[in-house]
């Protein structure tokens, strides 16, 4: 029997704050933070580890997460395989700013999902773009036709203590050629 993450998204005034329907285990001060977001999706997907990732929204004032600016699209059912999420690769968020979660402060892995399925892209140094975490780029040059060996193919990138020490976690994009582009995205407190 698969675990489901509790997802939690923000600590306030000492009392961990939780979506409707969701439970957890543990005191507010030890709650483990785990957001799922399936970038362009209009509704939640349970994947085949029964972890559910979140519809995706753009950031409102009172948000506790959600896009900065850009377009979406839903690819239709491609067919990924080889991966636990398959539907997280057939939406796509593009042409953003970047994503912002609010968090309580701490060390965070954050997992970034790609795939190239634009028919435009057919082949390397098509779309390439560079990825920052708090002001700080992690990938640089991005080209991820290039390093999964061509398009519908999942790329997971995980990067690893990412501190966070003003509540806010913001994963930024910047476009080299081409739109950047998002399917996925996971943060979890360590």
């Amino acid at each position: 029997m698969s675990k489901r993450l509790v997802l939690a998204v923000c600590v306030a005034g000492g009392a961990m704050m939780l979506p409707a329907g969701c439970a957890s285990s543990g005191s507010a001060k030890t709650a483990k933070v785990a957001i799922r977001v399936n970038c362009a999706a209009t509704e939640p997907y349970t994947d085949k580890a029964d972890n559910v990732w979140l519809a995706d929204k753009i950031l409102g004032q009172e948000d506790k997460w959600g896009a900065i600016g850009g377009m979406t699209i839903d690819r239709g059912d491609l067919g990924i395989a080889g991966v636990d999420a398959p539907k997280v690769y057939e939406t796509e968020r593009y042409s953003m700013e970047g994503y912002k979660f609010i968090v309580p402060n701490g060390k965070y892995t954050v997992r970034l999902h790609f795939a190239e399925t634009y028919e435009g892209i057919t082949g390397e140094g098509q779309r390439i773009f560079s990825v920052a975490i708090d002001g700080k780029t992690v990938l640089e040059n991005l080209d991820v036709y290039k390093e999964a060996g061509g398009s519908q193919k999942p790329v997971v990138k995980t990067i690893k203590d990412v501190a966070v020490t003003n509540g806010e976690l913001l994963v930024g994009f910047s476009t080299n050629v081409q739109n950047s582009e998002i399917n996925g995205i996971e943060v979890f407190s360590d």
